[in-house]
């Protein structure tokens, strides 16, 4: 279907809606509800606000529906309902940062949200980086919004305004003010674009584990590399690593540890399950994995079985 038949699908959907359908609704709103998932994500940090977040906008689109005026593209009204949603659950939230949850990746021919602009200062995908998202989190809430929406999507200062009803002039003095927080809270460290040899490495990470190779997880380790898995402290060293796997977690077994490959604020990822004593696999977590040139050089856990449902693997009862 070309962009005229598309738009004349959505107007008749649009017309149906506002009569009270609301299954066309529901096809009308389906195409835009990753993305504003996402959107909600970026904003708060954490998946599962960010659901109940991107099912509130809908909730209060459905409710406005029959004011919505066709002058304003459907995707900016549905943006703007969001944005003051999560705008609501900041000023409820206490002031302190909040934990950041890994957020799944969705198949590369899938967007999470169309740029307007080619001057976005991040690429959609370094916009999930997990980086990027806790300086994200050092921002007041307007100032989190005009960044995401400028930087990472790309839209122009006068949409922004539009979205977030202000003036070009507020938006870029709070871009300003945002940008500065960024600069200071981001490492230096520049994302570069070696998917082939991560997925290599990823798919050579779980094979360690599967066959007990514990000479060839310490080669995928680098020397100086770190494990992250608050509350605990901060573990450094491929070795130490590798032996805190095999001895603590694993029990002296590394097929123990059963991890699936996948991907999560764009860099590869698995999930993690332990064996118990009766051979029931107990889900733990997941961890995303930081790598440089050929070498692991960052483990970030979230040791949350919650999580696990959300990258395809069921929670065991």
């Amino acid at each position: 279907m070309g962009v005229r038949g598309q738009d004349m699908d959505q107007r008749l959907l649009l017309a149906c809606a506002q009569a009270g359908d609301e299954r066309a609704f529901r096809r009308l709103v389906e195409p835009y509800r990753h993305a504003l998932e996402v959107h909600c994500y970026r904003m708060l940090g954490s998946v599962q606000d960010a659901e109940d977040l991107a099912q509130e906008t809908l909730l209060r689109a459905w409710r406005a529906l029959e004011r919505f005026e066709p002058r304003v593209q459907f995707q900016t009204w549905l943006y703007r309902i969001a944005t003051n949603a999560c705008l609501d659950e900041l000023e409820r939230r206490p002031r302190r940062p909040q934990p950041i949850d890994p957020f799944p990746d969705r198949p590369s021919d899938e967007t999470a949200s169309p740029t307007y602009d080619p001057a976005a200062r991040y690429a959609i995908r370094e916009g999930m980086e997990l980086a990027l998202l806790r300086a994200i989190q050092e921002l007041p809430g307007r100032q989190r919004a005009v960044l995401i929406f400028r930087d990472v999507l790309g839209w122009t200062a006068p949409e922004v305004a539009e979205i977030l009803e202000s003036t070009v002039a507020s938006v870029n003095s709070a871009l300003q003010r945002a940008r500065g927080t960024i600069e200071q809270e981001l490492p230096e460290t520049a994302r570069t674009e070696v998917e082939q040899t991560e997925r290599e490495l990823l798919n050579r990470y779980v094979a360690a584990f599967e066959h007990a190779d514990m000479e060839g997880l310490v080669a995928l380790l680098r020397e100086d590399a770190t494990l992250r898995m608050p509350p605990q402290p901060l573990l450094s060293g491929g070795v130490r690593i590798a032996h805190f796997f095999l001895d603590t977690v694993a029990r002296g077994d590394l097929t123990r540890i059963r991890h699936r490959p996948t991907w999560a604020n764009g860099r590869p990822a698995v999930t993690i399950e332990v064996r118990a004593d009766d051979g029931a696999w107990i889900g733990h977590g997941v961890s995303l994995l930081e790598i440089e040139g050929a070498q692991i050089v960052g483990i970030e856990a979230f040791l949350d079985p919650a999580l696990l449902p959300r990258f395809g693997v069921p929670v065991e009862r």
